[in-house]
């Protein structure tokens, strides 16, 4: 009877099973925590901007200009903000400009990159009545 040669190539397919292996979870990690990362800066994005619009339906209409009213402003886009369950900033930037910032924090689904998620964003809204000539005032 002949010997039989082993391969030398014997176990070369299970060495790079146990290293691939852990870098595709990895990989898999990070794909979902960025994706997590992303929604809440759109999160952010879409709060700060209903917000800013939020603010801008408070008018002022007991003066003569049109102008925002800043405490109904403010009151409303806080307003907003906590029926969305998150805190945020308003500031009255002009007669007509609003200003809203927010913070988004939310939990990490896997965690590979910390274990929250924050992402803040700000949106400004101008309250546009009658015609423009396109310049902002």
């Amino acid at each position: 009877m002949i010997p039989r040669k082993t391969p030398r190539d014997a176990g070369s397919v299970s060495i790079m099973a146990a290293v691939l292996a852990p870098a595709l979870l990895l990989v898999f990690a990070l794909v979902v925590d960025g994706s997590a990362r992303l929604r809440a800066i759109a999160r952010a994005d879409a709060l700060a901007a209903e917000g800013a619009r939020a603010a801008n339906t408070a008018v002022d209409i007991r003066s003569s200009s049109i102008g925002i009213d800043t405490t109904a402003a403010a009151r409303t886009a806080s307003g907003y903000l906590a029926h969305a369950g998150h805190a945020g900033r308003v500031t009255i930037t002009g007669p007509r400009t609003v200003r809203v910032t927010v913070t988004v924090t939310e939990p990490a689904p896997i965690g590979l990159l910390g274990g929250t998620i924050e992402a803040t964003s700000t949106a400004v809204a101008v309250l546009g009545v009658g015609t423009r000539s396109g310049n902002l005032p």
